[in-house]
């Protein structure tokens, strides 16, 4: 196996991950646990968190496409709150993204890929083998018995491909901005309290419905009263 299988310095695009044996079949993914990822670079590529269903999904699109050795993305570790950012990965391989960039299916608040191709995603879905789920688990036994157990694949038969996009130390690409993950959380967050107001917003009305109905209610119980009170007396 040759190094032409994988770009020079590769990984190309920087994050918060560890990296191992490039001729690995297999990068990981540890979504929101820490766990041990020096023991896990020893069976991997690549290993890190990825807490963003936008941003971290493209960065680490870019750098598993850039290596045609690797074969199988392993998703392990506790889902990410809000962002449900393991979920937009089975997502996003199993069907991909609209053409505004939205992956299909996924559940997290800003589920977009902005700043990859469609080519990159493309081939990220053909170079995967499969994404193994194992969303939640953080048993390291288990994580390892289950990269063991992964059959042999070839290296992808196209070379590999180096993706560029905008972002901090990294080639600007004119017409594109990437968001950081601060961003991105942000925006989740700000998303989330529009969705919390909406819901407070229907309540009131509900509410605001409610009490007018009891108000309608005790005066025209209260006039229903002075009616019949008057009526006693005339009839009196």
């Amino acid at each position: 196996m040759t190094d032409d299988k994988y770009v020079e310095k590769w990984p190309p695009v920087a994050g918060s991950y560890l990296t191992g044996d490039p001729n690995s079949q297999v990068a990981m993914i540890t979504l929101g646990s820490e766990l041990d990822d020096v023991r896990l670079t020893k069976k991997s590529a690549m290993c890190g968190p990825a807490k963003t269903e936008n941003i971290g999904i493209e960065k680490v699109v870019a750098n598993l496409v850039s290596n045609s050795n690797i074969r199988y993305l392993v998703l392990c570790g506790s889902e990410v709150h809000g962002h449900i950012t393991g979920a937009s990965w089975l997502a996003l391989y199993k069907n991909g993204a609209e053409d505004d960039g939205h992956i299909i299916g996924a559940p997290g608040a800003i589920p977009y890929i902005s700043n990859l191709p469609k080519e990159a995603i493309q081939r990220f879905r053909d170079q995967m083998v499969d994404v193994v789920d194992l969303i939640n688990v953080e048993d390291m036994g288990q994580i390892e018995k289950a990269i063991d157990a992964l059959p042999k694949q070839e290296p992808y038969e196209e070379d590999p491909m180096l993706v560029k996009f905008g972002g901090v130390g990294e080639e600007e690409v004119v017409g594109i901005v990437a968001h950081t993950a601060e961003v991105a959380s942000i925006e989740s967050r700000v998303r989330m309290i529009e969705s919390e107001y909406k819901d407070l917003g229907k309540l009131q009305k509900i509410t605001a419905g409610l009490l007018a109905g009891l108000y309608q209610g005790f005066v025209l119980g209260l006039v229903l009263t002075i009616v019949i009170f008057g009526i006693r007396r005339l009839l009196g």
